[in-house]
């Protein structure tokens, strides 16, 4: 069993940037597991900490956590930051560049990649169809840390986990809709294909309201690593101003992740989680304001 666990812990090396040099870490049910700054996290609760906690993590260092599922039941895992203190520099602007922890199967980035202080905040992400784990990756620069921002501060992290049976809510795993005309047809969409596009529906025309679609990209064989996606064009109606920040109407978002919407251009490579059989994205129209929707084009890739 021993060997087993080695050959599968090796070959989850192999798709993480981990740091030469061992790290230990032990979960509330002593399970102990890591190879250079690779961790796998197997109990259904417990701690993900950073590299020399309770010190401030080293520079230099990338570190990739494996949150075990040992069930399909398990829909997704829970997080709440007891500690979050990740260096954040002017630079960075609203995106964290030089320091950061992020959920590595989310896209867009921005709404997975966290820096500067969250102490006490919590989050929750959903594991894609067929998925053995979610993996986060944390990435430290090569600062001096008597360069960091606030020298007096320890910049470290301790996120309390919990495995999830039940992620029902908002902007999880959503309801597909009836595409209205269309004569009872579903607003669900799988893609078995390499290479294509993908569209809301009656594109170019306007999308209708009140829906939700979702697009379940297949994956082909288990060296594809992820989906290479760019916007043809993408326009859904504008995000709003609330007293909690900017918010979406309509959105195109991977459930659990970031949101887009209005008019925007992107490139990115979505990762399948390790394991996963397929990934999931979900489009919402509100009642009111339709615009010309999205086309995407995209390529399952072996390399990200």
């Amino acid at each position: 069993m021993l060997r087993i666990s080695l050959v599968v812990m090796l070959c989850a090396l192999r798709s993480c940037p981990v740091s030469v040099g061992g790290i230990k870490h032990r979960d509330n049910n002593n399970t102990l597991q890591s190879i250079g700054c690779y961790i796998r996290l197997e109990a259904p609760e417990g701690f993900l900490d950073s590299p020399n906690y309770p010190g401030s993590y080293p520079p230099g260092f990338d570190c990739c956590y494996d949150i075990a599922r040992s069930s399909s039941s398990h829909c997704g895992v829970k997080f709440y930051a007891e500690q979050l203190t990740i260096v954040q520099t002017y630079e960075d602007g609203g995106f964290c560049q030089t320091d950061w922890l992020a959920v590595d199967s989310c896209v867009p980035e921005g709404g997975s990649r966290f820096c500067g202080n969250l102490t006490g905040s919590t989050f929750q992400y959903l594991f894609q169809p067929g998925s053995r784990a979610l993996r986060l990756i944390f990435h430290s620069s090569l600062h001096n840390p008597d360069d960091w921002p606030d020298s007096d501060i320890k910049y470290r992290y301790r996120l309390r986990y919990r495995i999830l049976d039940d992620c029902g809510g908002l902007f999880q795993e959503p309801i597909v809709s009836d595409i209205p005309g269309a004569a009872g047809m579903t607003c669900y969409t799988r893609i078995p294909d390499k290479r294509g596009s993908v569209n809301t529906p009656f594109y170019p025309e306007y999308y209708p309201p009140n829906l939700d679609c979702v697009y379940e990209f297949i994956r082909p064989n288990p060296f594809i690593c992820g989906i290479r996606m760019r916007s043809m064009e993408f326009e859904l109606e504008p995000s709003t101003s609330t007293p909690f920040g900017r918010a979406c109407a309509d959105y195109l978002q991977a459930p659990g992740c970031g949101f887009l919407c209005g008019s925007i251009n992107f490139s990115w490579t979505s990762v399948y989680q390790p394991g996963a059989t397929s990934q999931r994205f979900h489009f919402h129209s509100d009642e009111a304001n339709s615009h010309q929707g999205f086309l995407i084009a995209f390529e399952q890739v072996y390399h990200c």
